[in-house]
């Protein structure tokens, strides 16, 4: 049987982490949700951005699961999460996404390239040496595209709760309806302490168009 408040702990964790597909490349334009002023610094909006995406993602979430059930993460993760990204990215002005460490991931829109899986790839490294996962962040000032003000990424730790969906022991009908939606999936196996992915945040240089 799978424990609601068990499962609950595991969207507070994962809110972070690599259920849904990539954000998408542009801030989506403007919605109806309120608007907020996007801080001036880089390293500001960067964090703001990315705090604000893993709070809704994880208050809609568990509003989802209180009211449809546990097997309604699953496609919540696929379907909303992106347009919780693109709201947060038309809100503070920046590109964001979650992407899965290399090679387990669960979409195949969270797959990391480039400076994400150059990153993931150090961020391991650490974690195996015996570093906190959360405790990975890199800010990216020099060398950037042009228009690129800040890249930012930063580790996210697999948490017990984590395990319901991406540990060695999945519920057969959360395996099943996994397997159903991710025909392709590498992201179990994990356990507590590892490294799943990062949420990584991209500040152009010029201000956000005022709305």
């Amino acid at each position: 049987m799978i424990r609601l408040g068990t499962l609950l702990v595991a969207v507070a964790v994962a809110g972070a982490a690599g259920c849904a597909p990539r954000a998408a490349p542009r801030a989506a334009a403007a919605t109806a949700t309120a608007v907020v002023a996007p801080a001036a610094d880089p390293q500001a909006r960067a964090q703001a951005a990315m705090a604000a995406f893993s709070g809704k993602l994880r208050s809609e979430l568990g509003a989802v699961i209180q009211r449809d059930g546990p097997l309604e993460a699953i496609d919540f993760c696929r379907v909303q999460a992106p347009r919780i990204a693109d709201q947060v990215m038309a809100e503070h002005g920046v590109r964001l996404g979650r992407v899965a460490v290399p090679g387990r991931q669960r979409n195949p829109g969270n797959t990391a390239h480039g400076w994400q899986a150059e990153a993931l790839q150090d961020f391991q490294a650490a974690v195996t040496a015996g570093a906190a996962p959360e405790a990975q962040v890199r800010l990216l000032r020099d060398g950037l595209p042009e228009g690129v003000a800040l890249r930012a990424v930063r580790g996210i730790r697999v948490e017990p709760a984590c395990l319901m969906c991406h540990g060695a022991s999945v519920a057969p009908a959360l395996a099943e309806r996994i397997a159903q939606r991710y025909p392709d999936d590498r992201a179990t196996g994990f356990a507590e302490g590892d490294l799943r992915g990062a949420i990584w945040a991209e500040v152009t240089r010029s201000e956000p168009e005022s709305r």
